[in-house]
């Protein structure tokens, strides 16, 4: 039997168009195997933005620039399923109440959730799990992946990577590139090796238009 070591529940008010749209990022960030802050970090956002959307935060949202630079972070892979709802009395525009109960076991984090509506031909479907497995990586591995950004990080800004405004999506891909598209590439490690960067004056951090930018220390 597998032990739980934490469980979380939260709810927030969706309505079926922003439900539908709010599954798909939970479903492709589960099958990227990112945390909240990590997808944050690639939006070029503070830690918190991303989260709190998910966790249904009130006033939280997802703008249409947000959604351009997020199907570039999912590479514009899309979610398959076809939610076709019963007719809900109070019509598709009215937000309802979405309930998550997440709960987290040493190997994997499985959400719970409970929508109000039911979809067609499926009288349990308002009842939906999905289930992200942990990555499992040795302290070797980690080692040598966090040298191997660390080394083309310092690449980047010997090259003038640097030179202009360049979001968290911009150097994670160009880590990618210098890491040879290593599966254990983590945009956690790339944030820590930015901020290393940071503390050696190498590197600064602007916010443009709301968005946080690395640039070459002048």
């Amino acid at each position: 039997m597998m032990t739980k070591l934490n469980a979380t529940s939260y709810a927030g008010m969706l309505d079926q168009n922003g439900f539908k749209q709010w599954y798909k990022y939970l479903k492709l960030r589960i099958a990227y195997r990112y945390q909240m802050e990590e997808v944050s970090f690639l939006m070029s956002r503070p830690p918190f933005y991303f989260r709190d959307y998910e966790m249904l935060a009130v006033g939280a949202r997802i703008t249409f620039q947000d959604e351009a630079i997020l199907s570039k972070i999912f590479h514009q892979q899309k979610i398959t399923e076809q939610w076709n709802f019963d007719k809900d009395h109070y019509g598709v525009s009215e937000k309802r109440v979405i309930r998550i109960r997440r709960e987290e076991s040493l190997k994997e984090i499985t959400y719970f959730i409970t929508i109000p509506w039911t979809i067609k031909g499926n009288d349990s479907a308002s009842k939906l799990r999905l289930c992200k497995r942990r990555r499992t990586i040795t302290t070797e591995e980690e080692s040598e992946i966090r040298n191997d950004i660390g080394v083309s990080i310092d690449g980047l800004v010997m090259q003038g990577f640097f030179r202009c405004n360049r979001s968290a999506l911009d150097v994670f891909h160009a880590v990618e590139e210098g890491c040879h598209w290593s599966p254990l590439l983590r945009p956690a490690y790339v944030k820590e090796a930015l901020y290393q960067q940071i503390g050696l004056n190498n590197l600064s951090l602007k916010t443009v238009s709301g968005q946080l930018l690395f640039q070459e220390k002048i």
